[in-house]
């Protein structure tokens, strides 16, 4: 559990007191050698990244094959926006990625994913995603309701991937008539691994090595498959709900008028149903548990919620007025996002940063570097939700990118932050939680807590 002391400090945290509130995260990596780099990176990359990433423009990692890191806001335009066709995904990302999205909007590049996130893009809108919220809400009441009759402690981290599985099952998967809960979520857990899974030869191969390789499906994903298969022959049957899969039913490319085939709509939602539940479920966690964790920031929050909505519950006409409660999400986001690194494959020799670039080099922008940057953040490692507030500075979109930057910005951004903002608020008003270990960072598909978050949750 917490020390008094720990608490004390927290709660002075931003509040006009002497200490700042910095959370958990990896002490840069201080060793040049490459055996060190390599090992650190294989258990925790974010562990291996050395001061010069958080400091300085690009670094390159002294051993064959190695990356080149961008952490310079300039670098990264040119890079994932000005210059998006000359660094593109590469065979890596399609050899990883394929088992999931197959040829979704994830693992395609070039025409194909042009006509596909054309088609996509109106189903995602935020007036589109805001008419989810009562699903979403109802997720996080049927957690709060666990939880009333629950064993303490709680594995919060747990809790949130459910909250997050239930959103999916009610929004993307139909309301989960086909799919048995405890066996679908096991099957998602199942790819997810898969996509976490890291061998050495990523590192040190180049980028042609995985030309033409694709890895083999987890054992789970044939059923998972056929599942969502017979969802969407269903749908096509029956009236509309109102949900994500009517709004991918209808979806056409606005320049030619293709609309999806069933084999494509279902690899694009099987994408969303990864991405969108690893995504929501480890930023709602870190959400909740830094705002225990800082008690001005939860009392805050429930402050906020109360006089917005009245005591009412959480929906749409709300989400413009819970500031403070974004601000959470925002900064949260900003310390632990989940994409902290993206990729991408220098297409032809260029320059980039000053540096000579071959063909066939892999392009790291490091997110999370980018977001606890040195020359860029006030006291970058805090927590400090009033980073966001109305009137402060607005980030620059290749500084502050959560959800990417670029072309390829991630499709559901609007999706995640919407059901963040509704299920943190829903929680933080209805119950108080106390954390019960500290909390060290890990890094695999996105940035989990490692051993989970541990809280009492108790009911005013």
């Amino acid at each position: 559990m917490l020390t008094d002391g720990a608490i004390r400090a927290f709660a002075e945290a931003g509040d006009g007191g002497p200490a700042a509130f910095h959370p958990p995260r990896p002490e840069p990596l201080a060793s040049v050698l490459p055996w060190r780099i390599l090992g650190t990176a294989m258990r925790n990359p974010i562990a291996a990244w050395p001061p010069v990433l958080f400091e300085g423009t690009s670094w390159r990692p002294p051993f064959p094959g190695a990356p080149v890191f961008l952490t310079d806001p300039a670098a990264v335009r040119a890079a994932m926006g000005e210059r998006a066709e000359d660094f593109r995904h590469g065979d890596l990302w399609r050899r990883v990625m394929h088992p999931a999205w197959g040829e979704g909007l994830v693992a395609v590049e070039g025409a194909e994913w042009r006509w596909q996130r054309r088609a996509a893009a109106p189903a995602f809108r935020a007036a589109q995603m805001a008419a989810l919220a009562p699903r979403m809400r109802t997720a996080a009441e049927a957690a709060l309701l666990r939880w009333r009759h629950a064993a303490q402690p709680i594995d919060i981290a747990a809790e949130t991937g459910r909250i997050a599985f239930d959103v999916i099952l009610d929004t993307v998967l139909s309301g989960g008539e086909d799919f048995e809960r405890a066996e679908t979520e096991a099957r998602v857990g199942a790819f997810l691994g898969q996509l976490e899974y890291r061998r050495l030869s990523y590192l040190l191969l180049p980028d042609r090595a995985h030309r033409g390789k694709l890895n083999k499906p987890a054992p789970e994903a044939a059923q998972l498959r056929a599942d969502v298969d017979r969802m969407i022959a269903r749908r096509r049957a029956a009236p509309p709900r109102g949900d994500l899969v009517d709004l991918l039913l209808d979806a056409t490319d606005p320049e030619t008028g293709r609309p999806m085939d069933d084999g494509l709509l279902r690899d694009n939602l099987l994408g969303f149903i990864l991405a969108g539940h690893e995504t929501s479920a480890v930023a709602l966690g870190w959400a909740l548990w830094l705002a225990a964790a800082h008690p001005p920031t939860a009392g805050r929050l429930r402050v906020e919620v109360e006089t917005v909505t009245g005591g009412a519950p959480v929906d749409a006409g709300h989400l413009e007025s819970l500031v403070f409660t974004r601000q959470v999400i925002q900064e949260t986001l900003r310390l632990y996002p989940p994409g902290y690194q993206l990729t991408r494959v220098a297409m032809r020799d260029t320059e980039i940063d000053g540096r000579r670039i071959r063909a066939g080099t892999r392009i790291l922008i490091a997110v999370y570097a980018l977001h606890r940057h040195r020359r860029h953040w006030h006291d970058p490692d805090a927590f400090d939700p009033d980073r966001f507030a109305p009137g402060m500075p607005v980030p620059d979109r290749h500084l502050y990118m959560p959800f990417g930057a670029g072309p390829r910005i991630c499709l559901g951004a609007a999706f995640a932050m919407t059901e963040l903002v509704v299920t943190l608020a829903t929680l933080v008003r209805a119950a108080r939680f106390t954390p019960l270990s500290a909390l060290f960072p890990v890094a695999g598909t996105s940035i989990r807590p490692g051993g989970g978050l541990p809280m009492r949750v108790a009911f005013p």
